[in-house]
């Protein structure tokens, strides 16, 4: 799979409504399912941990990342890497990175949207993860 080709997939997804734990391109998707479903268009198996809550806790949604995906450093991402980002005290929302912009099913908006990563975004990044088998 290459990372160009997820991105893409990611990309197809804008507009989605947001429905927390939606597997559903076109009816409802969350930011794990973004992920999620972008890697299966790509021919990508990931297992998926359903059951979580709105709020991710005890490390759940970084450990579901790094079971397919190897840390990379912010001045190291490419298109197609994984960032996980924090609003609160844990690691809760995923975002898809393609050239300085985020594709993520964002629930304050309530759809899959794509916006610049920026200082207000970087200021709540934790990591940056590049999909294990991805060019």
């Amino acid at each position: 799979m290459r990372r160009a080709e997820f991105a893409l997939a990611a990309r197809s997804f804008i507009g989605t409504p947001f429905h927390h734990q939606g597997r559903l391109p076109g009816v409802g998707l969350d930011c794990a399912g973004v992920v999620v479903c972008a890697a299966a268009r790509c021919g990508l198996v990931i297992a998926d941990s359903p059951g979580y809550g709105r709020i991710p806790s005890q490390g759940l949604l970084e450990q579901a990342v790094m079971d397919h995906c190897d840390r990379v450093g912010l001045h190291d991402i490419e298109t197609g890497d994984i960032i996980l980002f924090k609003f609160l005290r844990e690691p809760q929302h995923l975002a898809v990175y393609d050239n300085g912009m985020l594709i993520h099913a964002y629930s304050s908006v309530g759809k899959v949207i794509e916006n610049a990563l920026d200082a207000t975004w970087r200021s709540r990044l934790v990591a940056c993860y590049r999909l294990r088998g991805s060019e």
